[in-house]
């Protein structure tokens, strides 16, 4: 809580000036944010009084949600959120750079870890190994996509690929938790239970997932979710504590 507590309390005037009463923000989100995210709402929520509820989704399950429900504020990576805003989806000027996340080589809790530390170590892992899980390369901007580009940069994707399972995170943490994979490929800010770090991506085989907020236009008009959102995009020490990269770190104009 001690993260978010300054940024809330200047956002809570905000918020109290155009809103009467307690409101309710409903924010439809990916998972990788969702640990930060939670904690900032939760907070927020002490200080103003207006409740936050969240709705959880895969990024392949998004424009689903949006079609069926009605929410007030959305958190995604910024292709999706790019296609949502030209799409008229999002309210104008309400957009918030909030943080960045990279790729990890997971392996089974207390098993041997690879070094995987640059690509050609990393490229002898890959080929050493017999089993290997990530989430399906085709879904753009996730956690697989990422992996299997860097597999196509060493070259080996003909020699890798026979041995890869492709998994939703939570089917390719269990196969890597059990032992039935040998390395695993995650968002480091989602690791499944039982699995741990292995290392990063090397430096430049890595890519990031880049994550936004913004107010829907459809949604409700109270000044709360306008609130709620900048807030997201304040909280630097909560984002890096949930492993993900604030964006003031790699957006240098957010500081000044």
């Amino acid at each position: 809580m001690r993260f978010v507590r300054t940024g809330v309390i200047a956002l809570a005037l905000v918020a109290s000036a155009g809103v009467a009463a307690a409101a309710e923000v409903r924010v439809l989100s990916v998972g990788s944010t969702s640990t930060a995210a939670k904690a900032i709402a939760e907070a927020f929520t002490n200080t103003t009084g207006h409740q936050v509820t969240f709705t959880i989704r895969p990024p392949f399950n998004i424009d689903e949600e949006l079609k069926s429900k009605t929410f007030d504020a959305i958190i995604l990576a910024v292709p999706a959120m790019d296609i949502h805003d030209k799409a008229g989806n999002i309210a104008p000027g309400s957009r918030v750079p909030l943080a960045r996340v990279g790729v990890g080589v997971a392996v089974k809790t207390g098993a041997s870890a690879p070094d995987v530390s640059t690509p050609e170590k990393f490229k002898a892992a890959l080929l050493a190994a017999k089993s290997l899980t990530h989430s399906d390369p085709a879904l753009a901007n996730t956690s697989g996509a990422i992996a299997a580009t860097a597999i196509a940069k060493l070259g080996i994707t003909d020699a890798v690929t026979p041995k890869t399972r492709y998994a939703a995170l939570a089917v390719a943490g269990k196969l890597v938790a059990d032992g039935e994979a040998e390395m695993g490929f995650f968002n480091v800010s989602e690791f499944p239970p039982g699995t741990t770090l292995a290392g990063t991506l090397p430096g430049p085989l890595q890519q990031h997932t880049v994550y936004e907020a913004a107010v829907l236009a459809k949604g409700s008009k109270d000044d709360a979710a306008t609130a709620f959102v900048k807030l997201l995009g304040s909280s630097g020490s909560a984002w890096q504590a949930a492993k993900l990269e604030p964006a003031a770190s790699y957006l240098p104009a957010l500081t000044r």
